[in-house]
């Protein structure tokens, strides 16, 4: 009877400490909510940024994985609009973005946490824009298939936006809009800032790109090239047989390269 309570004991113990590790949490940020989920560990941390019509959910397996193999702590939220955030119309930009989700890390208790930045796609722009402000605190950027901003991405924003009916977004999807809407800006923004030459960058290309055009495709994974040729300490590594979404195509190889990178620039 003793060792059954002891048993029993323990594994509500465990089950504690797992639930006490787990933050799901709305944070008031002026005129909005952020949503952010917090998985704690005792490695330093790891902040996904997801693709441009997602929200947070890319990132619940893989984040999952990753946690418990490196016992990292990992970071994914909801930018302004999609999933269960709200989004300030008056001032939505991706400045305000950033500016947002570091007063949420800080309110959260990771305002100063040696951070590994991973993204996938249009999450690129994000991670740039967060190692560009905190680059005491980057100590590596993984991008999946990541958006490069460039006046020739720029052009294309401009084109899209040009075709944009608003009246044809629902209510639920109004916050593409809006992220359509502002693309140009936030390229011409993100275009112009300068990352930390020390901080190591890994460019995970997609063999299929995510336009119907191949003129578009082929823009996209050149930015990419150019990108890391630019770079004295970013590798561009090509993911044959992948479409655009890497994380839902190969999500073992995702898990696979975010281990291997942090253990060998975070440990």
């Amino acid at each position: 009877m003793r060792t059954y309570i002891i048993v029993i004991l323990l594994l509500l113990a465990n089950f504690n400490i797992s639930y006490a590790q787990r933050i799901d949490t709305l944070i008031k940020i002026g005129t909005y909510s952020l949503h952010i989920k917090v998985i704690k560990g005792n490695a330093k941390t790891i902040l996904f940024e997801s693709g441009g019509a997602l929200d947070a959910s890319q990132w619940d397996t893989i984040s999952t994985r990753v946690h418990n193999i490196l016992n990292a702590t990992v970071i994914t939220y909801d930018r302004q609009g999609s999933g269960k955030s709200d989004i300030d119309t008056n001032q939505y930009n991706i400045l305000n973005e950033v500016k947002g989700l570091e007063f949420a890390l800080t309110k959260l208790g990771y305002g100063n946490s040696d951070m590994l930045l991973v993204s996938h796609s249009l999450g690129a722009f994000y991670s740039m824009l967060y190692a560009n402000r905190n680059p005491h605190l980057i100590k590596g950027i993984l991008m999946f298939d990541p958006r490069i901003a460039s006046r020739a991405d720029m052009r294309f924003a401009r084109e899209v936006y040009k075709k944009l009916d608003r009246k044809q977004f629902k209510k639920e999807e109004l916050w593409l809009y809006y992220v359509l809407a502002a693309m140009e800006s936030n390229s011409n923004i993100v275009r112009k800032i300068s990352l930390e030459e020390k901080i190591p960058i890994l460019d995970v290309m997609a063999e299929f790109g995510p336009f119907d055009s191949q003129q578009e495709n082929e823009r996209f994974q050149l930015a990419q090239k150019d990108f890391v040729k630019r770079k004295q300490n970013a590798t561009l590594l090509y993911l044959k047989g992948t479409s655009h979404n890497i994380p839902q195509d190969k999500p073992e190889v995702v898990i696979n390269e975010i281990v291997k990178f942090y253990k060998y620039h975070l440990n």
